[in-house]
């Protein structure tokens, strides 16, 4: 009998195991993940002590942590574009080069413009190691065995995400700031010995005459424009004012000006829209951008609660969230298990967000008052379903694709995630602060302390605790967070639907994974 090329496959995908080079591979793909998932979220208690030391107002120190999370998700596509040209190693050394530079550039920052310079560098550079370990594990590692080993750099992206602000807080009580940065100088490091002796893959001949410039260009310049304008309305201008609304009607027109363009392109488009060819194939793209913005705009919002209305310490608010990130690598893990089992996706996506959606509507119980094991069961809850969602719909864009198309599905699902964490602090910013205002103007108290509610909180604790100023203005700050929870438990719910939708072929479904 004549075998056919889908039969050599199976047999080569049955018989794989990961060879020295590739173990190689994926644990330096998984440290620079740590590496930069850790950049990310240090800052979210370790912020407070910048601005102190720099002598900067809230907005400024609202871009040092904005910048970076722009330019991680504005260089992820042109990343990925160009890995296809230049070589996957070539451009990871570039990439953890831009982070290297911003890196160092941010630990000797004395005031606020090179503080920005230097998180650009690390974000351009962040975004395109994150990207780039995504395609590269597509490269090396065959479908069926994709659950199991991108677990492995989830969970270290996770474990970083979380455990990020227990070490910020660590740093802002005990040491300089400064120490935020230097804790990523000897990963670089490292990162840079593994990827020079990481095998290198080959380099397409002729392709740099095919790249498309012009989507890529107008894409990018769109992006910015649109990222710039999201990330400053309400925050730096009002989302009416001239400096938002231009930007932002730029970028809205140029994004769509793009689409048009490149499904016009008929090789190798920047974008790669067949990706989204039916509701179906479409549903984990949708769910991968609202857990971006689900997911970090609640590690931001849940410490700034315990800071402001608990009155923890960026320390003991560190400690508070390290649920959240044991419960994360769990969860990743026993999704990568069901995976790999069943040949399933949709149980670990759908479970997984209605664990999400019931954890975060639980937060909108919180208040002065709740008990200690209140909020350590719901954070629990809430990383068990971040967890396995995150590993499951990166598999399940997988699953949909076809083989060629399997890199650009990890980078397009890689890059929408980066952009719903783009968008998650600043639409989560706008439903604080107006909630918060509005209980402030009822009390008769200024709305400016919910413009800069982040300062507020050193002048708070300094209050006399029987006061009533002090009582009304916590309250205020329980309505914001009321008002921003409520807004997160909206999203995972309209995620929850989303995931319905995101079923696996019913060759595929019915099968369990090669395990061997």
């Amino acid at each position: 009998m004549r075998t056919t090329k889908s039969q050599v496959n199976e047999a080569t995908s049955a018989a794989w195991k990961p060879s020295a080079a590739q173990y190689l591979v994926m644990a330096t793909l998984s440290s620079l993940s740590l590496m930069v998932s850790l950049d990310a979220s240090i800052l979210v208690t370790s912020l407070h002590a910048i601005i102190v030391d720099l002598r900067i107002d809230t907005t400024q120190g609202f871009w040092i942590a904005t910048s970076y999370l722009l330019a991680n998700t504005i260089s992820m596509p042109s990343a990925a574009a160009l890995s296809d040209i230049f070589g996957r190693r070539n451009c990871l050394f570039v990439s953890l080069t831009f982070f290297s530079a911003g890196s160092v550039v941010c630990s000797v920052a004395q005031g606020i413009a090179v503080m920005l310079v230097g998180r650009c560098l690390q974000g351009i550079g962040g975004g395109g190691i994150i990207i780039l370990s995504l395609v590269i594990f597509t490269d090396i590692v065959p479908l069926d065995f994709r659950p199991k080993w991108y677990a492995m750099m989830w969970v270290t992206w996770a474990l970083g995400n979380c455990t990020g602000p227990t070490i910020g807080g660590a740093i802002a009580q005990y040491t300089t700031w400064r120490w935020v940065f230097y804790l990523v100088f000897p990963f670089c490091g490292v990162g840079f010995v593994m990827i020079l002796l990481m095998p290198q893959t080959p380099i397409p001949e002729s392709r740099l005459g095919n790249f498309d410039w012009l989507g890529c260009v107008s894409f990018t310049a769109s992006i910015t424009s649109f990222l710039i304008a999201i990330s400053w309305g309400g925050v730096q201008y009002s989302w009416t004012s001239a400096p938002t609304l231009a930007p932002l009607v730029a970028g809205v027109c140029g994004l769509a000006a793009t689409l048009f363009l490149e499904t016009r392109v008929k090789t190798s488009p920047f974008l790669h829209l067949r990706l989204f060819r039916s509701v179906r194939t479409t549903a984990p793209y949708v769910c991968g951008l609202l857990q971006g913005l689900l997911l970090y705009g609640q590690l931001y919002y849940i410490p700034f609660y315990f800071q402001s209305v608990k009155g923890f310490t960026a320390l003991e608010t560190g400690k508070a969230i390290i649920p959240v990130a044991v419960a994360l690598v769990v969860g990743s893990a026993i999704s990568g298990i069901v995976i790999t089992r069943l040949g399933h996706f949709g149980y670990p996506i759908w479970g997984g967000w209605g664990l999400t959606t019931l954890a975060t509507g639980l937060t909108l119980l919180w208040d002065r008052d709740t008990h200690q094991v209140v909020w350590v069961v719901t954070l629990l809850l809430l990383g068990l379903g971040h967890g396995a969602v995150l590993n499951a719909q990166n598999n399940a864009t997988q699953q949909m694709a076809s083989g060629p198309e399997h890199g650009t599905a990890a980078a397009m699902y890689g890059f929408l995630r980066q952009f719903g964490m783009a968008l998650g602090v600043a639409a989560g910013t706008a439903a604080f602060q107006n909630v918060m205002a509005l209980k402030l103007d009822w009390q008769g108290l200024s709305q400016e302390i919910a413009i800069h509610s982040e300062s507020y909180v050193a002048e708070l604790s300094q209050l006399p605790d029987g006061s009533d100023t002090k009582a009304q203005i916590l309250q205020a700050y329980l309505y914001g967070f009321r008002g921003v929870f409520g807004f997160f438990t909206a999203i995972s719910g309209v995620a929850l639907l989303v995931s319905l939708l995101a079923k696996p072929k019913e060759s595929r479904g019915r099968r369990r994974l090669n395990t061997r």
